[in-house]
């Protein structure tokens, strides 16, 4: 994985004016995942109506998304493209990071991404697909926010996003964009066989601590309320449910056996599929529990779950994907409402009718 490159911060930082809550107290975020986009040109599927409208209808689940919610700021989730399709080029990503940050750039919308496991997953054969590529690209829009990475760590895109009250006097919420990396490599930056998906590193926390600190000091003392969002949910997932037998009703096959959700422990939305974090790891969630900050995180990879769960006072969600070149029967999005005054928030899923009728 990449490592991003703090000088280039202010670049970007300097036009990027505060998020700001309305007078109403209210800030309304779209949190869009796992889009998976390629060009229909590159699919050489014998029936080219198919990846035209698989993409037609991607587009229109962003689009009808944005519209719906009106939202002041929308996050992409990860996954944003597939970047394991052999026949992309450089031009096909510049084409399709234009083509599904459209219906947000028209509308002048605050505009903020992570990155997933596949956005950039064959860069050491396609180098320009390395997640600083991404982001300039995204950065060329100008209502983007966020940058490279606030400090030199591990990862693309890690940063915090304040939120101003509505009179603009202090920093009422806080969000995170963390970059949940992709895959276990070796020195070379080659993916390991069968070694698993990577983990948030340790100097990805150590600087969220130190950030989440300076920002807790600003405000009095007191931690300042703060949503995450990143692609790959946190190993705690797994602590929501029973290891059952495989085919146990109600459980999802995990590994051979089953996962059952514990009673009360899903607190809405459905869980269609095992969670899929990385196996080991649990050390960013302890991070959160020791910082105090985190409300809620927000994460896509499992494109059909929709759940909102709660496991020690930080609220764990995933929202549902967008995109039609990947698995999945509904397609929608997450609205989330802050509340400036509080450390409530509300969240709904968004499902999309389709608007082709094309068998996909």
């Amino acid at each position: 994985m990449a490592t991003g490159y703090p000088t280039s911060l202010q670049h970007l930082r300097d036009r990027q004016k505060p998020l700001r809550f309305r007078d109403d107290g209210t800030f309304r975020i779209l949190h869009l995942s796992d889009i998976h986009e390629v060009s229909p040109e590159m699919d050489d599927d014998e029936n080219h109506e198919i990846p035209v409208n698989k993409s037609q209808e991607t587009v229109n689940v962003i689009e009808q998304c944005v519209e719906r919610t009106q939202p002041d700021l929308v996050v992409f989730g990860g996954d944003n493209i597939s970047g394991y399709w052999e026949e992309y080029t450089y031009d096909y990503m510049v084409e399709t990071i234009k083509k599904i940050t459209e219906p947000v750039r028209k509308r002048n919308i605050p505009l903020a991404v992570v990155f997933g496991n596949h956005d950039s997953e064959d860069e050491e054969i396609r180098p320009f697909l390395r997640r600083e590529n991404h982001i300039s690209l995204y950065a060329e829009y100008e209502n983007f926010r966020g940058c490279y990475n606030e400090e030199d760590v591990h990862g693309c895109g890690n940063c915090s996003l304040p939120i101003m009250s509505s009179d603009g006097e202090k920093i009422a919420w806080n969000v995170w964009c963390i970059d949940s990396n992709d895959y276990m490599r070796d020195e070379n930056h080659f993916e390991i066989p069968h070694g698993g998906y990577d983990t948030v590193h340790p100097d990805q926390i150590a600087w969220y601590e130190r950030k989440a600190e300076k920002l807790k000091q600003e405000n009095g003392g007191k931690p300042v309320p703060s949503i995450l969002f990143q692609h790959i949910a946190v190993n705690q997932e797994f602590d929501l449910f029973d290891v059952v037998e495989k085919g146990t009703p109600g459980s999802v096959e995990h590994n051979g056996k089953g996962l059952l959700p514990k009673e009360g422990s899903i607190l809405e939305g459905l869980v269609r599929e095992s969670p899929c974090p990385p196996e080991d790891d649990r050390s960013q969630f302890e991070s959160w529990k020791k910082t105090g900050d985190i409300v809620a995180a927000f994460f896509g990879h499992d494109h059909v779950n929709t759940f909102v769960a709660e496991l020690d006072g930080i609220k764990l969600i995933q929202t549902i994907g967008a995109g039609y070149h990947t698995y999945g029967k509904e397609r929608g999005g997450r609205l989330i409402v802050l509340h400036e005054n509080s450390t409530d928030f509300d969240t709904e899923t968004l499902i999309v009718e389709r608007i082709t009728d094309t068998e996909f």
